[in-house]
């Protein structure tokens, strides 16, 4: 090559052209084929990192190749401020959670455009924010009002540490992902979504959008539907009764007892009769 590509001289003038003419913006009522494309929103409690670049770099790369093939394409940015990482980070710290929060955000933005991500920066958002969480505060109204939010006790996993649930995916080998402390078992009252309301049309929706079929089994491995019947035991030292789930219904003639998973909350009041 005659000429040494320079990216600190040459990235940097395209950057402030796209910025002053606002390449990446797109209205509302914008003509054409639309196309949305949204990677994860990062965790505010930190500075930006390959990872990061590894992720929106290929984001980016199915937003240019959208553009090129006629699509007007809406590329927002996002940060998901609420939750344990920021919690955590301001506890290491001693560093209050806005400040912090708002710190990393920035840093995120700096990176971002230094990068050339092509982020319609008229769309950005962050989940702390009154204008974002009013929404989904809103929502969850909803759902409550018509009896698909409600509470009850169950089993679940808890991180002494970092004083904080875990979903399955977040245990490795007994402990914390974050923090390597075992984990507990505990049983705890807690919000839950009446989610199985939809398991049908999930199932069926899946058959609609474009995913690798390996995802698309997951998706039908977790919504786990079967199809069976429901019997009804009675346990006389409680006076309750158990409403069983069974595939096989036509082997109940056999049946000599039932058993309740360990995490079940009577279990501790049948131990103490």
């Amino acid at each position: 090559m005659t000429e040494r590509y320079d990216p600190s001289e040459i990235e940097p003038r395209w950057q402030d052209l796209w910025e002053r003419e606002r390449t990446w913006e797109v209205a509302n009522e914008a003509e054409g084929d639309h196309y949305y494309v949204l990677e994860m929103l990062p965790y505010p409690s930190g500075e930006p990192h390959m990872g990061h670049l590894k992720v929106y770099s290929i984001g980016d790369a199915v937003a240019h190749l959208r553009r090129r093939t006629g699509h007007r394409v809406l590329h927002p940015m996002g940060y998901d401020a609420f939750g344990l990482p920021a919690e955590n980070h301001a506890i290491e710290t001693g560093e209050h959670p806005r400040i912090s929060t708002d710190t990393s955000i920035a840093a995120f933005q700096q990176a971002f455009r230094r990068w050339g991500i092509s982020i319609d920066w008229s769309r950005e958002f962050g989940t702390h924010e009154p204008r974002y969480y009013r929404w989904t505060q809103w929502i969850f109204l909803k759902l409550f009002e018509h009896g698909l939010a409600y509470r009850k006790e169950a089993a679940v996993k808890w991180c002494p540490k970092d004083a904080t649930v875990l979903a399955n995916e977040q245990v490795i080998d007994g402990r914390c992902e974050r923090c390597g402390t075992p984990v507990e078992v505990r049983q705890l009252e807690q919000w839950f979504f009446r989610i199985t309301d939809y398991a049908d049309r999930l199932l069926e929706d899946l058959d609609t959008i474009e995913w690798p079929a390996h995802v698309k089994t997951m998706q039908r491995n977790w919504i786990g539907r079967s199809v069976g019947a429901e019997v009804v035991f009675r346990c006389e030292e409680l006076g309750i009764d158990y409403p069983v789930f069974t595939t096989r219904p036509d082997t109940l003639f056999g049946a000599t007892f039932f058993v309740l998973a360990p995490e079940h909350p009577d279990v501790f009041r049948l131990a103490a009769s």
